[in-house]
């Protein structure tokens, strides 16, 4: 952080179940936006500020602040909701939030999918289904292919499943994102490497994540 920095705190009305949100108005004037506050910046519950994922929540928000640089100011595309939060999700496990696996935001999301497997992973609704499914699939993505793939479908003017074939590509895999979904799929219900060694997660963190079948 240089000496120029600056954290300003603002007063704000929240939904109730929001725990924290990124605006993108406010990165514009305001003659183009009357209600932006010019500013780079996220939001955050006061209600949160002392909750045990409070650092999760900052690093998501966060995340969601340098995509729109990435994506909106620098190539003038708006990435897919889907991804743009599957890498959200990511950021509290690179940073090491998620190493005590107790109580963190990873073991919260494996919980949620667990409740629900079936829910899309492109069809966003802003459920917690939909952030469960982006993290487990995102943690395998990153498990097997390495971070690279998410900065580099980042900086690209593609969006959604185009950059990550795009940057699975240019990181020399032949697969695409639809081979890996078929490889995930299955590691969900298998996770035993022994198996395959793509039919499983290698974070310990997600070792014991398996999903029962309802119907056979």
């Amino acid at each position: 952080i240089d000496n120029d920095a600056r954290i300003t705190v603002l007063i704000h009305p929240m939904i109730e179940t929001a725990a924290g949100y990124f605006n993108p108005n406010n990165e514009f004037l305001k003659i183009q936006v009357p209600n932006s506050n010019q500013r780079e910046m996220f939001y955050l519950s006061s209600e949160n500020i002392i909750d045990s994922f409070s650092k999760s929540f900052f690093a998501h928000e966060f995340s969601h602040l340098i995509s729109f640089n990435q994506k909106e100011n620098t190539y003038g595309v708006s990435e897919d909701v889907w991804l743009n939060e599957a890498r959200a999700e990511y950021a509290p496990t690179l940073l090491g939030y998620d190493d005590n696996f107790e109580e963190s935001n990873v073991q919260k999301r494996m919980k949620n999918f667990v409740e629900n497997p079936s829910d899309s992973l492109t069809d966003w609704r802003g459920v917690k289904y939909d952030y469960a499914v982006s993290n487990v699939f995102i943690q395998y993505l990153v498990d097997f292919y390495g971070k690279k793939i998410l900065i580099d479908s980042l900086q690209s003017d593609k969006k959604g499943v185009e950059s990550l074939d795009l940057a699975l590509l240019k990181n020399g895999f032949r697969e695409k994102v639809s081979d890996i979904f078929l490889k995930w799929t299955i590691a969900v219900y298998i996770n035993d490497c022994s198996v395959d060694n793509t039919y499983c997660y290698i974070s310990q963190n997600l070792k014991e994540l398996y999903v029962v079948p309802q119907t056979n």
